[in-house]
Formats: structure tokens, C-alpha cells, sequence
């Protein structure tokens, strides 16, 4: 360990910092697409358009999901920068949450456009159709679609937990756990 190294907190690994950012930004961008799908003054094709971006771009969120998980069993962690029981447990919880979000919104999405009373296809980026899961079932379409709309808002509400926690790390504990996530310590 050279002298720079010395007192810097141990971070993650460079795979899982890449597909941490790249979900956040993919997130954002859902977040716009969704404001934007929902303009109904919009014409047919660019509403299309917008929603198969959507639908790409959540399922590769989904992908990167599955990465992350495999990543985070296959990759040791950094050591936690608190030791403390409450702050461990507490972390965990909001990551946990964020990860059953960020799985659980893919799975409900097609869900929704799979159980949608009118059959549109799924073109992966314009490169391929993804097959439906289920059919069409109005039930199981609304029922998916506020599901869809919950989590979204849940995802939301822990995104900004973490956010806050990651702000009293940086600006009142000082401990370097922003570096942990970020591309240069």
C-alpha cells in the first residue's frame, strides 16, 4: 500500500462503480421518458417511439441489475466505513430496497405491456422482438401498471434516503464513503 493509499477507505470494484452510475443515468432517463410518454399531444409514432425506448432502456436496467447482484456475490465488499450495528443494518435496508426496486420495475413493466389489452411488440432498440410473458388480461394490466407506478415512487424515495445518507457521510462524518462509488479516490 503506497503512503497516497494510507487512510483511504477501501472501495468497490471498478465493474460495480461503472454499472452503479450507468443505472442512476439510465434511471434519470426513465424518469424523462415517463414525463414525456405521458404527453398525449404527442403523435402516434413518437409516442411509439418514446415508449420502445422505454422499454429498452428498463430492460437494460434489468441487465445491469443482474450483473450487479452476480458481481456483489461474486466480488468482496469494501469494509463498512461505520461500525456501528444500526448504520450496517439501516444501509442494507436501503440498498436491499433499492435493488428490489430496480429488479421489480423491469419484471412489472413487461408484465404490463405483456398483459395489455392491445398486443404491442417490444422492439429491443429496434434490434429484436422480446416475446410477451402472459397474455392479454386488463386485470393483471392494471394491476401491474399502478404496481409499476409504486415502486417507481418507492425507488424514488429511497434513492433520495441514500442520497442524504451519502451527503451526511461526505459534509458531516467526513468518512471518504463517496470515493468508495466514484472513479478516482
Amino acid at each position: 500500500m503506497t503512503a497516497a493509499e494510507v487512510g483511504r477507505p477501501a472501495r468497490w470494484h471498478p465493474a460495480l462503480i461503472v454499472l452503479h452510475w450507468l443505472t442512476l443515468l439510465l434511471i434519470a432517463l426513465q424518469f424523462l421518458l415517463a414525463r414525456l410518454m405521458g404527453d398525449e399531444t404527442r403523435d402516434l409514432v413518437g409516442r411509439f417511439e418514446l415508449y420502445q425506448l422505454h422499454k429498452s432502456i428498463g430492460l437494460t436496467v434489468a441487465v445491469f441489475v443482474l450483473l450487479r447482484l452476480g458481481l456483489r456475490l461474486a466480488l468482496p465488499a469494501p469494509p463498512p466505513t461505520r461500525p456501528e450495528p444500526w448504520q450496517r443494518l439501516a444501509a442494507g435496508a436501503v440498498q436491499g430496497g433499492l435493488y428490489l426496486c430496480l429488479a421489480a420495475l423491469p419484471l412489472t413493466g413487461m408484465l404490463m405491456v405483456s398483459a395489455a389489452p392491445i398486443q404491442i411488440p417490444t422492439l429491443y432498440f429496434g434490434w429484436f422482438a422480446v416475446p410477451h410473458l402472459i397474455g392479454p388480461d386488463k386485470t393483471t394490466y392494471e394491476m401491474m401498471l399502478s404496481l409499476h407506478e409504486r415502486v417507481f415512487d418507492l425507488l424514488i424515495v429511497l434513492g433520495l434516503i441514500h442520497l442524504g445518507a451519502v451527503l451526511f457521510h461526505r459534509l458531516v462524518w467526513g468518512d471518504g464513503l463517496l470515493r468508495r462509488m466514484w472513479f478516482r479516490g
